[in-house]
């Protein structure tokens, strides 16, 4: 029998410590602040309180958007920070409510003078017309009546038979004849423009543009202004060189730092990385077999190109004199032979 009972007795203690528990929770929650969690007991304050003060439960759910039902007012409490937010938001949209009153008012004032002064504006323009009009017929009148006006005395017989179109006699009258032209239908002073012929464009060509800076016609102008900037704003990824176009910098970027081959001689098969290598790979085919002399000092080569620059250095009369090296450039030559990675030869950016 007493095995049967011992179940009971515990269901029922389980039963009576959660009725304490629940009793005891609303009063934990009152060390705790509702909206930041705040356990400050210092800080807090009851929500009765709180409403009775300062706040209403319309500023909480406004501001918060948190709904606190009327048999909660006893169990929840907020921090003096909390509070002092909620009253700052409800103290602002007062004022600005009272605020649009007080605006609405202002502008139905503004606008009453601005059309106050407009119809003010257009009776002063219509009193200075009438004046003005006024005035000129003053000035006409005054003009009429200084001027000296001819009478013609009348007859007992003439005066039914007067007219305006009065005719003294022997009086000669001159009568313009109207001159009267053929008027020649088929010509005309302004002929009509023949129509615009578009120039035809032919297919598979771009249109070319005007540059404005150089007469050239290029293919797009935004592009060709970089030739004539003075300026180099594009850099390479892999070194210090900048450059005026993206073109230039890829060009740079597969010759320097990727060694790519971009032309093959077809004679010998010779790859080149550079065009202008290249160039002059092709000239010794060209010129090969032949001699070519110097006409001041007889020497033969075997190269055009080495007879242009024999000329050049050797002949050229004109060509500046090399200032003797300074302090400073020797200074620099010193250290680009001790660090080899700076002794790096950048290509033209042309």
């Amino acid at each position: 029998m007493a095995s049967d009972d011992a179940p009971l007795q515990d269901s029922l203690s389980c039963n009576t410590e959660q009725k304490e528990a629940e009793q005891e929770a609303p009063q934990s929650l009152l060390h705790i602040c509702r909206f930041c969690l705040s356990r400050d007991e210092e800080d807090l304050i009851p929500i009765e309180n709180v409403l009775l003060l300062t706040l209403t439960i319309e500023d909480i759910l406004l501001f918060t958007g948190i709904q606190i039902e009327e048999e909660d007012y006893g169990e929840i409490a907020l921090c003096v920070k909390c509070t002092n937010k909620i009253q700052v938001c409800s103290y602002f949209r007062h004022c600005c409510l009272t605020n649009d009153a007080a605006f609405r008012e202002l502008c139905a004032d503004l606008i009453a003078k601005v059309k106050a002064a407009r119809i003010e504006a257009k009776e002063a323009a219509a009193a200075a017309e009438q004046a003005l009009r006024e005035a000129e017929e003053a000035a006409l009148e005054v003009e009429a009546a200084n001027q000296p006006c001819d009478t013609i005395e009348l007859s007992s017989d003439d005066e039914f038979n007067y007219s305006a179109n009065y005719i003294k006699p022997g009086e000669v009258l001159h009568i313009e004849e109207p001159m009267y032209r053929p008027s020649d239908w088929d010509m005309s002073l302004n002929p009509t423009p023949p129509a615009v012929q578009r120039h035809p464009r032919e297919k598979g060509k771009r249109k070319l543009h005007l540059c404005d800076l150089c007469g050239l016609k290029v293919g797009h102008i935004p592009t060709h202004y970089l030739d004539h900037s003075t300026v180099a704003t594009v850099g390479c990824p892999y070194c210090p060189v900048k450059m005026k176009a993206q073109k230039s910098i890829n060009e740079h970027i597969h010759t320097v730092h990727f060694k790519l081959v971009s032309k093959t001689c077809e004679i010998c098969g010779k790859g080149f990385v550079h065009h202008k290598t290249y160039r002059y790979h092709m000239i010794t085919h060209q010129d090969e077999g032949n001699t070519f002399e110097c006409k001041d000092c007889s020497k033969t080569f075997t190269n055009s190109i080495y007879l242009r620059d024999h000329i050049k250095r050797v002949h050229n009369a004109a060509k500046k004199v090399k200032p003797k090296d300074s302090e400073e450039t020797v200074k620099k030559k010193r250290i680009r032979s001790r660090n080899p990675e700076d002794n790096r030869i950048y290509p033209d950016s042309d």
